[in-house]
Parts: structure tokens; sequence; C-alpha cells
């Protein structure tokens, strides 16, 4: 079959949405994840302000965590079942009034109040994004399609902080958070306005693409893909996200600035990564790109455990980074698998699983590179992803509709 083009690609999502196209889906996934993530760059501010200790600021990112972990089974079943348009309005009414509760808070319980809200939105967000985007590309184009919901989520986790950092840099940390929530409920205006229109989005209509005319994954095929979601998340929250940056500061001796650089070069790589991997997935094989995704990001991790150097520490950024796209291609062969209208609830249950490796990621990890020191923590991840990506190798079936 001869590959499909960009120009196919586009058509066919101008040809299977109404009113609310796939830009203006990926434009609230950006936003909405952007203002979510204001909280990350200021954690710092209002710990000073509020007086909160080391382990309660830590608390605010899990209280974040387990808002997600709440709502990703039920904002899976959600998303099949409304149109995105209104499901992303209710989310930006969420992370708006997140935003405010914040902005306001003169404690310490507050701030935990609002960090699970952004939780909560940030993961209905994400349902409603990938579920829409699996169903909008349709079997030849849904590793492409899923590329763009990927590129939009990371977009707005690296613009969100930065902008947060630059306003509380010049007017304060409360302002910056009500920016974001002006900002979210204009968002969630547009959105509300937009779906009382006699014109509805249709939801898009993708036939199931898996081969052998299987339309509800195999538990075993299920519980692959949740793998690999699980290792995927662990890896970036605890290896990318937490040890990465107290490498470079204690061993290294690098300043916040030059780990910032360098984290930065790999949110770029990590986006560069996610396109070329989607693309890849719909040109060659869904497998192609999954795999090589796997032991590529195993390889990044391997290089942490050798003696630190400068040298071997970015090149394991960027090495992690450009191979971090295996959750997207991952969820586009669940929605190859899947029956159209149960695709947000099986994804619902994919996140769910990613979320426990955040979760549990840092902790475990984190307790073995302190009793064992460096090369166990990272050999152990490093062999979770590898032994994940051999088993999709040799268990997982081609999906890919333009594969041979």
């Amino acid at each position: 079959m001869a590959a499909v083009t960009m120009r196919d690609f586009t058509g066919r999502l101008r040809g299977s949405t109404g009113l609310l196209e796939p830009g203006s889906v990926a434009a609230a996934v950006l936003v909405l994840t952007g203002f979510s993530f204001f909280r990350v760059a200021l954690l710092p501010e209002f710990g000073r302000d509020l007086a909160m200790s080391t382990v309660q600021l830590g608390t605010v990112t899990t209280a974040f965590a387990v808002g997600r972990l709440i709502a990703d089974l039920p904002g899976g079943h959600v998303a099949d079942r409304f149109r995105a348009a209104r499901i992303m309005a209710v989310s930006a009414t969420g992370v708006a009034l997140g935003s405010l509760i914040l902005a306001t808070a003169g404690s310490v319980l507050p701030v935990y109040v609002a960090a699970f809200l952004l939780g909560v939105c940030s993961a209905t967000t994400n349902a409603t994004g990938m579920t829409y985007y699996s169903n909008a590309g349709g079997g030849e184009f849904r590793g492409t399609s899923m590329a763009v919901f990927s590129a939009a989520l990371l977009g707005g986790q690296a613009l969100g902080p930065a902008g947060a950092g630059l306003i509380a840099g010049a007017v304060g940390w409360r302002p910056a958070m009500v920016v974001a929530a002006v900002g979210a409920a204009i968002v969630a205006v547009v959105l509300a306005w937009r779906t009382r229109s006699k014109r509805l989005d249709p939801r898009p209509q993708a036939e199931p693409q898996a081969r052998g005319d299987q339309v509800v994954p195999a538990p075993g095929a299920m519980m692959i893909l949740q793998a690999v979601s699980f290792a995927v998340f662990l890896t970036l929250s605890a290896v990318s996200q937490t040890l990465v940056p107290l490498i470079g500061s204690d061993d290294l001796g690098l300043g916040a600035a030059a780990i910032g650089l360098a984290l930065g070069a790999g949110g770029f790589a990590r986006f560069v990564g996610t396109l070329v991997g989607g693309r890849l997935s719909d040109r060659m094989s869904r497998k192609a790109a999954l795999v090589p995704g796997l032991i590529g990001q195993a390889a990044g991790v391997a290089l942490l455990a050798l003696p630190p150097s400068a040298v071997s520490w970015v090149a394991a950024i960027i090495v992690m980074s450009l191979s971090s796209y295996a959750v997207p291609v991952a969820a586009t062969i669940l929605g190859d698998l899947s029956d159209p209208n149960r695709v947000g609830s099986q994804l619902g249950r994919f996140r769910f699983v990613g979320d426990i490796g955040s979760v549990v990621g840092p902790v475990s990890v984190t307790a073995i590179y302190q009793g064992f020191g460096r090369v166990a923590a990272f050999s152990v991840v490093a062999a979770i992803l590898a032994t994940v990506g051999v088993v999709c190798w040799r268990v997982l079936p081609e999906t890919a509709a333009t594969a041979d």
C-alpha cells in the first residue's frame, strides 16, 4: 500500500470533523496543559510565601498525581460519551478554579486542594485529546494524529512553566496564577459558546484497524501496552525529572541555569522524537517505531550508569528524550485494536497504569539509588524498559494499516 502523505492526513481530519476542528482540540490541550503546569515553576515561590517545608512541597506534587489517578478512568469513559468541546469547556473551568484557589491561598490546605483539582483537569484534558485524535486520524493516520496530540501536550508542559516564570519574575507568583485563571476561564467561555452552535462537532467515526478483525484488545495485548505506559512514565518521573537534575547539581556541580538549559534541550528532543515516531508508525509499522523507542530509552538510561561526566549526562538526556515516544505509539496500537466507541475507556486504563508508574517511580528508584548506588538504580530502570521492548517485539500484533 502506498505511504500516506501529510496532505492526505490533513484532508482526512478536515473531512471527518465539524465545528471543533482538530487544531482547536490541539490548541485547547496546549493551553490548558500550560496553565496546569504554571505551578511547577512557581513551587519555590509559594513555598517561601506560605512557609511550606520540602515535604509539604513534595505533597503538592503528590496531590496533583493523585488527582490524575482518580480522574484517569472516569475521564476515559466521559470522553467516549460526550463531545470534545464540552468536556474541554468543563476542564477549562476546573483549571480556572484551581488556579484561582492557588492564587488566593493563605495556608497549605488550599494549595493541596488546588493541586488536586488541577490534576483532575489535566487527566480529563489528556483523556479527551487522546480519544479525539485516536478516532480523528483513522487507521492510516492514527500514529501521526496521536503525535499531534502529544506535541501539543509537550508544548504545554514546556511553555507553561516558562511563561509562569517570566510573569512571576515581573509581577509576582500570585498575579501569575491569576493570569492562568483568567486565561483558562476565557478558554472555557469560548468552548462553551461553540458547543451551543447548531453545527455540532461530530465524533469522528473510525473503523477498527486490527488485523484478524480483532475489535476489543485481548487481555494479553492490553497488559503489554499498559506495561509500556508504566515503564515510560516511571522513567520520566524517576530519572528525567528527579535523578537527572540531582546528578547535574551534586555530581557535576552545575547551576540551575545549566541544568534548565539541558532539560530544555531534552524537551525539544522529546517534541521532535514524538513527531518522527508517530510518522514512522504510519509509514512503516507500529512495532518498527515502538520497539526502537523503548530500547533507545533504555540505552539513554544506561548511559547514566557510567561514571558521571558532562558529556554522558547530556547524551543521556538527549537519547532518552528522543526515544520517549513509545507512549503515543502504544496508544496508537491500542486505538487500532479498539472499538472507536470505547477508545476513551481503554485509554483511561492505559493512562491510569502509567500514572501509577509516575507515583511509585521516584520513590522506589531513588531508594535504590541511595541504598545501592547509581549503577544499580539505572540498571533496574534500563532492564524494565528493555524487557518491555522485547516482549512488545515478540508478542504484540502488527496493526498498522499501511504495513505489508
